[in-house]
Parts: C-alpha cells; sequence; structure tokens
C-alpha cells in the first residue's frame, strides 16, 4: 500500500495499528464470501464436507490480499472524510 494517495495527498501511515481495525471490516467480507461459497459447492454441485473445506481454504488464501485491501479500504474511508474537489478537477 503507497504512504500517501496519489490524488489528494492524504497520508496512509495515520498511526501505528490504525488498520488492526481493518479486521473488523474484512470479517463480514470473508463471512459473506464463505457463505457465497457454501452455496455453489454444497447447494448445486453437492461437494463432500472434506472437499468444501479444501477448496473454501485454497480460495481465502488467494483473496487474502484482495480481502485485506478491502478491509482497509472501508476502515480508513469510516474514520477519514474524502473531498470530492479532488476527484473533480481532473
Amino acid at each position: 500500500m503507497p504512504d500517501t494517495c496519489p490524488v489528494c495527498a492524504q497520508d496512509f501511515q495515520i498511526e501505528p495499528g490504525f488498520y488492526a481495525g481493518a479486521l473488523w471490516t474484512s470479517f463480514p467480507i470473508i463471512v459473506m464470501l464463505v457463505a457465497f461459497l457454501a452455496l455453489i459447492f454444497l447447494g448445486l454441485y453437492k461437494l463432500p464436507l472434506e472437499t468444501f473445506f479444501v477448496l473454501i481454504g485454497i480460495c481465502l488464501f488467494a483473496l487474502q490480499p484482495l480481502i485485506m485491501r478491502w478491509g482497509r479500504a472501508i476502515w480508513i474511508n469510516i474514520f477519514v472524510n474524502f473531498d470530492t474537489t479532488y476527484s473533480n478537477s481532473k
């Protein structure tokens, strides 16, 4: 993750441990993803639970960087106001 926003120059290094709260925003993303994959793998394909857990582990491991980035983006948007004048100036 960059140190500052390239558009508005917002400092992303707000304070030590600030993004630990991003775990609270990434958890619902993971829950929704697991529920969606459970509907597909268990509901449609009728896979055994052992296979399902292996596939869930592989999917979550592969998507972890993306999930953490989404969680951090949601977390910083809760606490930092975004000024739309920067996005309209281009």
